[in-house]
Formats: structure tokens, sequence, C-alpha cells
């Protein structure tokens, strides 16, 4: 029922109840109606009839009295919920009302945070073109350069009278120092003159380590090994590996560690290169047996560092070559190439460079590295006459030499000749065009006796 149906019934009650209230209390002034003499009533059969009659219809009119006053109060409370009823649905609509306000305010924000927006979408839409537009510029000016560069290098080329430029000895210089945990000096030299035997040993940090501040990665060693019975040489290049972090201190230890294993075998090498009964397959395990003590070193560099506790040989992988050189005057000088890697053995004889050793297996595919492959050590014996040069050489050294144009370049300087060990750094620095990679080398001049060694010009 609605609430005006509800109004209806409430106000029908309510005058029904108010004629039956005044009917009670018109009753009630007249009072108890006046009884006839007693005489008179019991005289007067009617006029008790009308007595009684009137007492029942004052007993109806007081019962109908009563009842109208019950439906009077059942009527209140009904109103009384009613009106409760009307309070909830008045205030319901009014929060109704007071969401709708704020769902409407609520709207307003969000078109105006809309709007806001897509001004902002246009701000950065122009702003991404705008870029856009200078990128295409700043590419086209680069290219532009880059033509008008290549264009100036190309005639610089032409022009230059070989491969290095106008000014060929003059050394690259380092523009930083290098950084990191494992670095090391740009450069390191060493030498001896040894009678008939001139060495010369440098360690140069390649171009690209040097545009990007990396340390140098490579080592040199020239050691007298005293245990050998006859007067050798020890000459060593360790190269390490450009993704190694610690290879500078692998490259490091490795060189050390051989000069060691090479003493403690020493004897049992002497006899093999130098002896009468001299044994390949001997002088074979004893090169194996030594390099695996090398590697056992080298691990030490990262001890703890790996899976498990042990040592991480992807941090320290090198490449060793060692080269073994009888001391003494003579015609024909014994040396005994061996190594690890993709190092090499070069020889300079009449102007011409040729790679004499290189440890790597080249059947296999695979180019083996110190710690993990100490035992596929290759080695070679070889001699050389009196005016040979050999180098042992990192890979991007040795590449420089077997070039055409730069290998011409440093035989015209090495061959005949005893370098200060400046000048071997300076030529070992030499800008030219190359992979980047660190350059490492031993060279060892045989004079084949003192005198022509002390004759040699510089």
């Amino acid at each position: 029922m609605t609430t005006t149906t509800w109004l209806i019934v409430l106000l029908v009650l309510s005058v029904v109840a108010n004629v039956a209230l005044t009917a009670q209390l018109t009753a009630r002034r007249r009072g108890p109606l006046p009884l006839p003499p007693a005489t008179t009533v019991r005289d007067s059969p009617q006029t008790l009839h009308d007595l009684e009659t009137t007492r029942l219809e004052l007993d109806q009119a007081r019962r109908a009295a009563d009842h109208a006053t019950g439906l009077m109060q059942g009527r209140d409370l009904e109103l009384g919920r009613v009106r409760g009823l009307l309070a909830q649905s008045q205030a319901r609509a009014a929060d109704a009302a007071a969401d709708a306000a704020a769902d409407a305010a609520e709207a307003r924000a969000l078109r105006k945070e809309r709007e806001e927006l897509l001004t902002r979408l246009r701000e950065l839409e122009e702003e991404v073109r705008r870029r856009s537009r200078e990128r295409d510029d700043a590419q086209s000016q680069a290219l532009a350069r880059i033509h008008e560069l290549e264009g100036r290098l190309a005639d610089a080329e032409a022009r230059a009278e070989g491969p290095l430029g106008p000014e060929p000895v003059s050394p690259a210089i380092p523009r930083q120092l290098p950084v990191g945990r494992d670095t090391t000096a740009d450069s390191s030299v060493d030498g001896a003159d040894l009678g008939p035997v001139v060495v010369r040993a440098a360690s140069a940090r390649g171009d690209r380590a040097r545009h990007d501040g990396e340390h140098r990665r490579d080592a040199v060693l020239l050691r007298f090994a005293e245990e050998i019975p006859a007067p050798t040489l020890l000459s060593a290049v360790a190269a390490g590996t450009p993704r190694g972090r610690w290879s500078q201190s692998a490259a490091d230890r490795a060189c050390r560690s051989l000069a060691t294993q090479v003493g403690r075998y020493g004897e049992g090498l002497g006899r093999e290169l130098y002896g009468p009964d001299g044994d390949d397959g001997a002088l074979g395990a004893l090169l194996r047996t030594a390099l695996q003590g090398v590697a056992h070193s080298m691990r030490l560099v990262t001890r703890g560092e790996g899976p498990g506790g042990e040592a991480d040989d992807a941090a320290i992988e090198v490449s060793l070559t060692g080269l073994l050189t009888r001391l003494g005057d003579g015609r024909e000088r014994e040396h005994l190439a061996f190594g690890v890697g993709d190092g090499a053995l070069l020889r300079l004889r009449e102007g011409e460079w040729t790679a004499e050793f290189t440890p790597g297996d080249s059947a296999s595919g695979r180019t083996g590295r110190l710690p993990a492959d100490a035992a596929r050590v290759g080695w070679a014996r070889l001699t050389t006459l009196p005016g040979d040069v050999l180098a042992v050489c990192s890979p991007p050294m040795a590449e420089l030499l077997l070039r055409d144009d730069v290998g011409a370049w440093f035989a015209a300087r090495w061959a005949g000749r005893q370098p200060y060990l400046t000048s071997f750094l300076s030529e070992i620095n030499v800008p030219v065009r190359s992979t980047g990679g660190d350059r490492s080398v031993v060279c060892l001049w045989d004079f084949g006796d003192a005198r022509d060694a002390r004759s040699a010009t510089r």
C-alpha cells in the first residue's frame, strides 16, 4: 500500500473513533438516569423495562467506546510506524540526492581531468614529433660528417707512404688510466743482452681497452732457467681473455708459475732437451705435468668464487706460450716452443715473417685455454741461424706481424738490431689500425756469436 492509502485509512479510523468517544462522553455527562420511586418501579412494569433497556444501551455504548479507544491506540501505533517509514524514505531520498550531487561533482572532476590529460597528450605528441625531427637532423648531420671523415681518411691513406701514416715512429699514448680491481700498468717492458742472444719483452694495452678505460690483460716474462744444467732462457707470453674479470692476475700468475714449474722439472727437461738420449715422449709428459701445475696455481686466484666453493675457470682463462732457448755461441741454436691456446711463435728471416709454431689444436676446431685445457699442451723443437729473429706473440701482435704492410714495417726496424728498451716499447705502441687487443711480444735476436751481437746497431 502507498503512503496516501495509509493516510486515508487512518483518517477514516480517526473519524469513527471520534464519534464513539463523543457518544461515551455524552453518556457520562448525563450521569445515571434517575430511578423512579420504589413504589413506581415496583408498581410499573413498563418503567422497569425502559430502565433495563437504557442500561443495556449504556453498556453497549461503553463497549463501543472501549473498542474505539483500542482501535485508536492501534491506529496511533500504526501511524507512528508509518511516520517512521516515511522518515526513513525521506532520509533515503536525501541520501540519494547527496549521492547524486557527489556523483555529479565526481563526473565534473573526471571530465576536467580527461581534458587536462588530452591537453598533455597533445603536448607530448608535439614534443615527440619535434624530437623526431631533431633526431633525423642529427642523423643526417652525423652521416654527412662520417662521409666527410671517410673521404678525408681515404685521401690521407692515399697520400701516406705506408699503412702507419706519415709519422709511424710516434707511439700511441694512453689518454686515461685503466680502472678495475684487476688493473695493472698500461705497458711494461723488459730485456737483456745475453752475449749472442739479445732479448726484448713488452706488453701494451690495446687500443680498444684504452678507449674503454679497461685494464691490460696480458703478461710477459723473461727468466734464466738456472735449474736446467745447460744455460737456458725462458720466455713466456700469457694473454687473458677479454671476458675474464681476473684475466690479468691469471696471466701474471701463469707466467710466474711457469718459471716455478720449469725450475721444479729443470733437470729432467735439460736431459730430454739436450741429452744424447732425449725422448720426445718423456719431454711431452714433463711439459704436461708442468702446465698442470701452472693451472693449479692459477685456480688459486679465484678459489671459492665458483660453484660449490671451487675456482671460477671462466674468470681466469689465458693462452700461454713459452720458449726455452739454449744460450751460448753456436751456428745453430736449439729452442723448444710449447703452450696452450692461440698464441704463436714467428720467425723473421730475410725480411719475411713466418709462423713456426701455434700451440692450439687446429684439427679439433677448438682453441684450448688454461687452466681447463692444461693437458692439451702442444710443443715443437726448432733451431735458428745467426741473423734470425724469433717473436713469441699474443694473437693481436701475431696478426700485425703477419700483415704484409705492417709486418714489413716491423721487419725493417728489427732485422739485425739491438733496440733500446724504450725504442722497443715505442715500436710496439705504434699507432696502426688493428683489432684493438693487447699487444704482447718477446723478441729474441740470434747473432750466433757474441762479437756479432756487440757490433749490431741499435
